[in-house]
């Protein structure tokens, strides 16, 4: 917005300083005074235009963060997982894992990098997938995860939302969508279990499951 308001200023002394300078040249006659205005007119008509589509340039695309508690027991303690993702025709999002130490969650440097587009107008609903309702916008594309010290694999992925209050990340050839939420407290609030972790009470499962 500021750099528009600069432009317009811009083109406003443009004019002021065009008039000023025509009124001169009249004053002198002559056509060659009115040939060195015309030139001076489309010098100034060129500046200024080339100024305005810099500062009217398309705005960044949204971005979205979401959050989800991990009570896989395969680990050691819960985790913190975490989806970066920026919306534009192409979607970007990068998985990580947030460590937790003060409530004694377990973390690992596995990542992952999606790269998806919009199929909500073809998307065909899975019988096993119980929210089918509520869906407002469905994102597929291919996920690679890489392991701290593993080799890198692909995985198809069907980025599921609800509004914008959760979103279900569903690893489609194996059947399953989890729940992920705007905010790492909303994420604790939907799963509640004792905290810090105690090692004994976990927060249940809630992912959704084809069997």
């Amino acid at each position: 917005m500021r750099q528009l308001d600069a432009c317009s200023d811009r083109l406003r002394n443009a004019t002021v300083l065009a008039f000023v300078v025509h009124q001169q040249l009249s004053l002198q006659g002559g056509r060659a005074m009115k040939r060195v205005w015309l030139v001076f007119a489309l010098i100034l008509l060129l500046v200024t235009g080339l100024a305005v589509p810099a500062a009217s340039a398309a705005s960044p695309p949204p971005t979205s963060t979401w959050h989800r508690v991990n009570p896989d027991q395969n680990n050691p303690a819960p985790e913190h997982e975490r989806l970066r993702c920026i919306e534009a025709a192409v979607w970007v999002c990068r998985y990580d894992k947030v460590p937790e130490p003060a409530l004694n969650f377990s973390w690992n440097r596995t990542t992952a990098q999606f790269v998806g587009r919009d199929i909500t107008a073809s998307w065909a609903c899975p019988e096993w997938f119980t929210e089918c309702a509520a869906v407002t916008q469905v994102i597929e594309g291919t996920a690679t995860y890489r392991g701290a010290g593993g080799h890198p694999f692909k995985v198809l992925v069907d980025l599921i939302l609800i509004d914008d209050e959760v979103l279900y990340l569903s690893w489609v050839d194996f059947g399953f969508a989890c729940p992920w939420y705007p905010t790492f407290e909303a994420a604790l609030e939907a799963n509640p279990f004792p905290l810090p972790f105690n090692g004994v009470d976990w927060p249940a499962q809630d992912c959704i499951f084809a069997s």
